[in-house]
């Protein structure tokens, strides 16, 4: 992904917003105890039903929308966004909770070390992207330097988010494979 000098700073500040959005939830999600409403979560055996292809069709199902919805706010103005990735990461946070409290944060560690970052990175970038034309719009107003106005570098900003959109969508896509890799071996329900 080429981006010009002017570019960076927009994207490092467009970044840096999605990962404290995302850093919020997660703190939220995990101070949350859902646990007790937990108590019928079981492994499954991998006889039950469980195959690599219905594990993927799952993950993608969860992941993909949650991806497009983090995109979104590039035709909403961030709001949708600024709303999707904390409530997400919230998810992900009381999940890690639950994980914890059944089987062990050496266990769950141990079972999603190898998709969990490159999911969690994609959704990063997901969310970043869905906030670089408005981020570059505010930088746009706020600066008497800006020749163009804010409507200009808004739209102008469209082709940056969809290349990072683009790299974020592969990258939950390998997660995914990861995951359902992993999930089809233990013989968890996703």
């Amino acid at each position: 992904m080429s981006v010009r000098n002017g570019d960076k700073p927009l994207l490092l500040v467009a970044m840096m917003l999605s990962l404290a959005l995302m850093l919020a939830g997660f703190i939220v999600g995990f101070q949350t105890d859902i646990a007790i409403q937990s108590e019928s979560l079981q492994p499954v055996s991998p006889e039950a039903g469980l195959t690599w292809l219905s594990a993927l069709g799952r993950i993608l199902a969860a992941n993909v929308p949650a991806l497009c919805l983090l995109f979104s706010g590039v035709i909403t103005g961030g709001a949708s966004t600024l709303i999707a990735w904390p409530l997400t990461a919230i998810y992900i946070g009381s999940t890690m909770r639950l994980g914890r409290t059944h089987m062990g944060i050496g266990e769950v560690v141990a079972s999603i070390w190898i998709y969990a970052p490159v999911e969690f990175l994609g959704l990063l970038l997901g969310a970043g992207a869905g906030l670089i034309p408005v981020v570059a719009a505010i930088r746009s107003a706020l600066s008497p330097s800006e020749e163009a106005g804010p409507l200009r570098q808004y739209v102008a900003k469209f082709p940056l988010a969809l290349k990072m959109f683009g790299i974020a969508w592969v990258l939950v896509l390998a997660a995914a494979l990861l995951e359902a890799t992993v999930l089809a071996t233990k013989g968890f329900a996703p």
